[in-house]
């Protein structure tokens, strides 16, 4: 007995196809009186995905390992261990029988194919395909299709339905040009990445900015599926050496939320405590960044704060650079048909010091931006234990526009 293995692997959502390609090889072969082969299929594990189009290493998916195995078909010593395909050029290319053992593998190889040749009819005609049969004493014989069957007693049908098994190893699962669906994403790098472009764009975009300028999330969608994406652009951000320390910053940031009563915190910690993350929950995860800047920025806030001071008096225009450290929407008033919005706006700046602006302009800034602030002092006041100037009458400019 002449025992056949194949092993490779292939997406974990190929493994039913798998199972119906050799359920459907085994009945054909089974009409030729063939021994069905088995199949074993392993738990699903991750492994490294890289973009057929470029090489690029993009992530992992889930893969199955296939082992296909059962006798090598044999009949009175004769086995069939090759298909010798000849092309016009005169060329011909070996195909072995799949799962062939070694032995009889290196025969084949070894042996020197005449196009045309049929040691079985010895009639010299075209052929595009010839098969090599070896018996068990060493002689091997090349025969033409219908010769395999008269002279070894195998089915050539039966042996071209099992030699199916032979294509599984190589076939594309996926849609071709698009990245497959299960693709998942190592959260590490995703971190990495989304911390690089924030510091090139300055800060970090959400979705509901898009309407301005690209969301941060698109960008790192970008990053990992974009084919047309340029190289240089992916080249600087995978330079930025201080974003992977920022990422991991981060990560432990997001994990400490996790069973938080804040769904967002806990889904967060979820999806930063796994290994990996499905391109789906993608702005989720990214979104972290902007939490931990957030939580960054209102600690330093905080802190500087217990040095804020009174500025000026009652009455005084004041002028100072600021960051805006909160924006409020306060309830609005309504004058007749006219409704009033209203903010609460505070500043602080780079002393610590805080300032708190009552606003019912119609536009405001928004927090986190860096103003010039004109206005007057219209009262001091204490909000729990740090003191604030608030002001009246004021006028905001962004920096970069009072720069100009």
């Amino acid at each position: 007995m002449r025992s056949a293995a194949m092993r490779f692997t292939v997406p974990a959502t190929a493994a039913n196809r798998v199972r119906q390609l050799v359920e459907a090889t085994n009945t054909r072969a089974a009409v030729h009186r063939l021994t069905a082969y088995s199949l074993d299929i392993s738990a699903p594990f991750l492994a490294e995905y890289r973009d057929p189009f470029d090489g690029r290493l993009i992530g992992q998916r889930p893969t199955v390992e296939v082992t296909i195995f059962g006798e090598v078909p044999r009949h009175h010593g004769w086995t069939v261990v090759a298909r010798l395909d000849h092309d016009e050029a005169g060329e011909t290319i070996v195909s072995l029988f799949p799962g062939l053992p070694e032995q009889e593998a290196a025969a084949a190889r070894e042996y020197r194919a005449v196009a045309n040749v049929c040691h079985g009819c010895n009639i010299a005609r075209h052929r595009t395909a010839t098969y090599l049969a070896r018996h068990d004493s060493g002689e091997v014989r090349q025969l033409g299709t219908t010769c395999v069957e008269p002279y070894t007693g195998l089915p050539i049908k039966g042996i071209e339905a099992l030699w199916r098994f032979g294509t599984l190893k190589d076939t594309d699962w996926d849609e071709p040009g698009s990245l497959p669906g299960d693709l998942r994403l190592p959260v590490t790098e995703v971190l990495r990445v989304t911390a690089a472009i924030v510091a090139q764009e300055g800060r970090f975009h959400s979705r509901s900015e898009q309407w301005k300028t690209l969301p941060t999330a698109d960008l790192v969608e970008s990053y990992f599926f974009d084919r047309k994406a340029p190289m240089e652009w992916r080249a600087a951000i995978d330079a930025d050496a201080e974003a992977a320390r920022t990422a991991a910053a981060v990560r432990e940031w997001a994990v400490q939320g996790y069973g938080s009563a804040s769904d967002y915190r806990h889904k967060v910690g979820q999806l930063a405590k796994a290994e990996t993350v499905d391109p789906r929950h993608l702005a989720t995860l990214v979104s972290a960044i902007a939490g931990w800047h957030r939580d960054q920025e209102q600690a330093a806030n905080e802190a500087a704060a217990r040095n804020s001071q009174p500025k000026g008096e009652v009455g005084e225009r004041l002028s100072f650079h600021a960051i805006v450290t909160a924006v409020v929407e306060l309830e609005s008033r309504t004058y007749g048909y006219h409704t009033q919005r209203r903010h609460l706006v505070k500043f602080q700046d780079p002393e610590g010091n805080v300032y708190v602006w009552f606003s019912s302009a119609a536009q405001v800034p928004d927090r986190g931006d860096e103003v010039q602030v004109t206005g007057t002092v219209k009262e001091h006041s204490t909000y729990g234990q740090t003191a604030q100037t608030v002001l009246q009458r004021c006028k905001v400019t962004e920096c970069e526009l009072a720069a100009a």
